[in-house]
């Protein structure tokens, strides 16, 4: 392979890779959010 391909392909990789990671710690974030919401808190 030629070295600006496996560049290229590394650079998406890591994209990929930063990309999942975030998407994992949004879902956990908003678990934990929920677990802690307080209903009696809300004004309507």
């Amino acid at each position: 392979m030629d070295v600006v391909t496996k560049i290229v392909f590394g650079i998406h990789g890591i994209i990929w890779g930063v990309g999942l990671i975030l998407i994992i710690y949004l879902i956990f974030r908003r678990i934990r959010i929920k677990k802690e919401e307080d209903f009696e808190e809300r004004d309507n």
